[in-house]
């Protein structure tokens, strides 16, 4: 992770474990999560928490920050190793600065040395993902239903439109139907 200048400030991004998380950085990361948002609740995730974050802090104020979580899921008969990205957002005075990409990359790094297969996500809009080498999977899903701290069931879709991959080896995405085994990124 690194610190970076330019003529006005001091950038530096960091990983760490949701766990870690407190002090006054705890009520920036909850504002950051709901000024990026529609909805979102009075907490810093949305339905479970995230295993780690990567935050991005500018000046000593958290600017940006992505929620990771480790999980393995199956895809038709294999079974893969994933992270799965969480509610990645900057705020509104630091974005068109290239700060989400940044923060992707990142995690891309840290994915190769950890040796995962895959990067997941889902994305109503998909352009930064697709600038930064995700491809969009058509691949059925199902995944817990989680609402207000309450498991309600199983949620089955024959194509989400948003579930987007990314390979960190040579391994090629599967073809068969997704089992997230937990909930929904």
């Amino acid at each position: 992770m690194g610190q970076e200048r330019d003529s006005s400030r001091a950038l530096t991004i960091v990983r760490v474990a949701e766990a870690e998380i407190g002090g006054d950085l705890r009520p920036q990361l909850q504002a950051l999560l709901q000024a990026s948002f529609d909805e979102y609740p009075s907490r810093t995730y949305f339905k479970l928490p995230p295993h780690f974050r990567y935050l991005a802090m500018a000046d000593g104020k958290l600017a940006a920050q992505m929620g990771v979580e480790l999980r393995v899921i199956r895809v038709g008969a294999d079974v893969v190793r994933t992270f799965g990205v969480v509610d990645l957002c900057v705020s509104r005075g630091e974005r068109s600065r290239g700060l989400a990409g940044r923060l992707l990359a990142e995690l891309t790094e840290y994915a190769r040395s950890c040796a995962m297969d895959f990067i997941i996500l889902f994305a109503d809009d998909s352009r930064l993902y697709d600038r930064n080498g995700w491809a969009r999977a058509a691949n059925p899903c199902t995944w817990l239903k989680i609402n207000g701290h309450r498991t309600l069931g199983l949620a089955i879709a024959q194509d989400t439109d948003s579930l987007m991959v990314k390979a960190i080896g040579e391994r090629a995405w599967p073809e068969g139907d997704v089992d997230l085994l937990g909930h929904l990124f």
